[in-house]
């Protein structure tokens, strides 16, 4: 039984994988009506993250640059090129309702400040804001549900973002890429993502910032729970009938 037990804590340290992720250095979030809280120096909040407006780089989004955990875009696995995997996003809503507790705030000379951007529901089903794409082929859909900007003071323009999003559906081309995260997430299709190093690059209101950062898709601890007792029950079970025999 001992060496079941053993056995079966093997396959679980086999199915607790590192995480997997997508690094990204092209991001572009477009936003609209600068009409918010105060922010950093002079500058105001926008209330809105959109997809695109005229005069825009390119829409609310970015391209994988380098990836770590995927098969399908391993060389020796699925041999898919990462830098034509495209993401686009949009809208979001700095006063969104249905989805929680907002923490936007202004900063103060020794405080921070957030921009909370939400999907605005309404209390309905929420919208999808979320886009995969390979080589121009939608492959999956879904929707961020937060996408949070900190900056430390008033007075200084450092940003960092971090969110959340959730995939929900899937074209017959992007069956493969919504099976691994399955697989990666615990079949949650939760993931995360960080954005740093945002610089303006157009507009005054619509504006456009670039950024850089990673998206995650980390196994939930649940899943990790649930796959040792499936292994553990299974190892009791062929262990007894063993016995018996």
């Amino acid at each position: 039984m001992k060496t079941l037990l053993t056995t079966c804590f093997i396959c679980l340290s086999s199915l607790s994988a590192s995480a997997a992720f997508i690094t990204y250095t092209d991001g572009i979030t477009n936003v609209n009506d600068g009409s918010g809280p105060a922010w950093v120096g002079p500058t105001v909040m926008f209330k809105e993250i959109i997809n695109d407006y005229a005069g825009a780089p390119s829409e609310s989004g970015a391209s994988g640059a380098t990836q770590t955990g995927f098969s399908l875009f391993d060389p020796g696995g699925g041999g898919l090129d990462i830098t034509l995997l495209t993401w686009s996003f949009g809208p979001m809503d700095l006063l969104g309702v249905g989805v929680g507790d907002s923490v936007t705030q202004s900063p103060g000379p020794a405080s921070p400040g957030y921009e909370d951007y939400r999907y605005d529901d309404l209390g309905l089903t929420a919208p999808t804001n979320l886009t995969f794409s390979y080589n121009g082929v939608e492959w999956a859909t879904g929707y961020i549900t937060e996408f949070l900007i900190e900056v430390p003071n008033n007075a200084d323009p450092s940003a960092v973002g971090s969110g959340s999003a959730v995939l929900t559906a899937n074209s017959v081309a992007g069956q493969a890429f919504m099976d691994e995260i399955a697989i990666l997430t615990g079949g949650t299709f939760d993931l995360d993502f960080v954005a740093n190093d945002f610089n303006s690059l157009s507009g005054v209101d619509p504006a456009t910032f670039s950024s850089t950062g990673q998206i995650n898709f980390v196994p939930e601890p649940g899943s990790t729970a649930a796959g040792m007792a499936v292994l553990i029950l299974s190892g009791v079970m062929i262990w007894r009938r063993r016995q018996s025999t």
